[in-house]
């Protein structure tokens, strides 16, 4: 029985993501087909890449691997084991996305004072 749900649980994630990417893709297509039936431009699909994705992605790994080291001392401390894994985790990769915010938002601060932008 265990076995029958473990296999469930699994293809029914898959499943799950899989739908949820072929929906993101043709709802994608079928907007992008009414606006050239309108001949309207495509342009809100379009991102900027502005460079700084790997710097956030980066902190954020950094955060996440602070946290399953701080979440292993805590574990063997004092609490039981996954509570401070996930609790560790998600704090830490929290603060590297808040640390990214502060750090590109003085970025900008500098290049609107500097008149580059």
């Amino acid at each position: 029985m265990e076995e029958i749900v473990a296999l469930v649980a699994v293809v029914g994630t898959f499943t799950s993501i899989i739908f949820f990417i072929y929906l993101f893709f043709t709802s994608r297509h079928k907007i992008r087909m009414a606006l050239i039936e309108h001949n309207k431009e495509a342009g809100i699909f379009r991102s900027e890449h502005n460079g700084s994705s790997a710097l956030k992605w980066g902190m954020v790994a950094v955060g996440v691997g602070l946290g399953l080291i701080l979440g292993s001392m805590l574990e063997s401390d004092h609490f039981e084991a996954p509570l401070p894994h996930f609790s560790m985790m998600l704090i830490m990769g929290g603060l590297g996305l808040i640390t990214y915010y502060l750090l590109i938002r003085k970025n900008k601060e500098q290049d609107i004072g500097d008149g580059t932008v």
